[in-house]
């Protein structure tokens, strides 16, 4: 039996635009930079934020491209990858989330706004 299990759930927000790549006509990708906020203070009372490649492949991805922009809090489902490639005859070492799926949170303030204007129309229609 394997005790192997790869699986990541982050929450955070877009640093910028992601980046869309067609790289064939059936396979697209799309990678950003997930800005997340760590729970706890350092000494100086501050948070630190970690910054995290994510990468979208597929159908997924183009989905992606259109709903995703810079600020956006996202939650983010997935799996670390870890992959290499050679660069001027160094080896270089890329760690990455490959996200599975996603899911664009919505600001409490946007939750307010519908509920006044959902208020304010009824109190027009009375």
């Amino acid at each position: 039996m394997s005790y192997n299990y790869n699986h990541c759930t982050l929450m955070g927000r877009l640093t910028k635009d992601p980046e869309f790549k067609q790289i064939t006509e059936s396979f697209c990708k799309l990678t950003f930079i997930l800005a997340v906020t760590r729970r706890y203070r350092k000494d100086n009372g501050k948070h630190e934020t970690d910054f995290i490649p994510i990468s979208l492949t597929g159908n997924t991805a183009s989905v992606g491209s259109q709903l995703l922009a810079k600020g956006i809090p996202v939650l983010i489902y997935g799996s670390i990858q870890v992959r290499n490639y050679e660069k001027e005859n160094e080896r270089r070492w890329i760690t990455e989330v490959a996200a599975e799926n996603f899911q664009i949170l919505n600001k409490k303030k946007h939750a307010c706004d519908d509920l006044n204007q959902t208020t304010q129309l009824a109190s027009e229609t009375v």
